[in-house]
């Protein structure tokens, strides 16, 4: 029964952790916004601290594993999240008559359905590794470009320039 609690904990801290540093990020693009740069690097800061704690969780509960299992188990994931959890969201929003979370709801998972693509082509070529891709994020819904910018954004319809290249 230790090792389950155990694992329960680790389970806990991984996600309040990773909740964490997502939470500081976006509070250090609000600080950048109001002009408060060493608050903005703060939160940055402390929001890497808890990527760290987070990760240390994940490899203590055994999730991370060779690259082939974790292609494997994202592109699952990505699957599962797109077709079962974002379509009951959409319907809870669309329900409640809130067309902005069912608007966030649909970009998300209409993204997801391409990450698991992503992952899917991924896969294809983990033996060869041939390819050093190059991928581009649209910072509005997340859409994920492989290789060039659209003009718009095929999910949120942004234009070119809310696109950032990752590395």
């Amino acid at each position: 029964m230790a090792d389950e609690a155990i694992s329960d904990g680790l389970h806990q801290a991984y996600e309040g952790e990773a909740k964490a540093s997502v939470r500081l990020k976006v509070y250090a693009e609000k600080a950048d916004k109001e002009e408060y740069p060493g608050v903005a690097k703060l939160f940055r800061a402390i929001a890497e601290s808890e990527a760290i704690h987070a990760r240390n969780n994940l490899k203590m509960l055994g999730e991370v594993k060779d690259t082939e299992t974790n292609l494997s188990d994202s592109f699952a994931r990505e699957t599962k999240v797109a077709g079962v959890h974002y379509s009951d969201f959409i319907a809870r929003a669309e329900a409640a008559g809130d067309e902005n979370a069912a608007r966030m709801f649909t970009w998300a998972r209409d993204v997801e359905d391409v990450h698991a693509k992503l992952y899917e082509k991924a896969l294809e070529h983990l033996v060869a590794e041939e390819e050093n891709p190059t991928y581009f994020v649209c910072d509005v819904c997340g859409y994920v470009a492989d290789g060039q910018v659209p003009d718009k954004c095929p999910v949120c319809g942004s234009p070119a320039t809310v696109f950032f290249e990752t590395r």
